[in-house]
């Protein structure tokens, strides 16, 4: 990818997760009484929000600057995905606080917060501290694990999204 195309994308990814964020502050404020499964409603789903604007920051200053390392693109990427989870969960909340309001808010919170979380958490659990600093493997004997959790994330996600049962965390 070209420098510039990666620095326009970069930052626009940013700029999408500052919009999510306002979307998510004004879900926040909306339901204040309904507190989701990782936050705790008003003002402390707006710190939830903000805390979370570092990553797509590094992210995007990162990727915007070296376009080919991978540690950047991973902030950017994983800061958005937990930013679409906490977003699921505030629409959910305020659809159930306020029936009929917004669309299918439990299938939204199936997609979003049950199945979500795989893939944010390998790529910070695994690929962040693989990668870093420069975005390239210590070595080639790390490939096999590098393919084998990837494979892991792709298995878990598919099980977690088809998993029967209870929604938890959906009061």
């Amino acid at each position: 990818m070209r420098p510039r195309a990666a620095s326009w994308l970069a930052w626009s990814l940013a700029g999408l997760f500052l919009a999510m964020v306002v979307v998510g502050a004004v879900l926040s404020f909306l339901t204040p009484s309904v507190h989701t499964p990782s936050t705790e409603g008003g003002v402390g789903d707006t710190l939830v929000l903000v805390t979370f604007l570092a990553f797509p920051v590094v992210g995007a200053l990162t990727a915007s600057r070296r376009p080919r390392n991978p540690i950047g693109w991973i902030c950017l990427t994983a800061g958005l995905v937990w930013m679409a989870i906490i977003l699921g969960e505030l629409y959910s909340a305020y659809g159930l606080a306020v029936p009929g309001s917004v669309p299918i808010p439990v299938t939204i919170f199936a997609l979003t917060y049950v199945w979500l979380w795989v893939p944010a958490v390998g790529l910070f659990g695994i690929y962040l501290i693989l990668l870093f600093p420069d975005g390239r493997l210590p070595s080639r004997r790390w490939r096999p694990l590098a393919l084998f959790s990837g494979a892991v994330i792709i298995v878990e996600s598919i099980v977690a999204l088809f998993k029967p049962g209870p929604l938890d965390g959906l009061g």
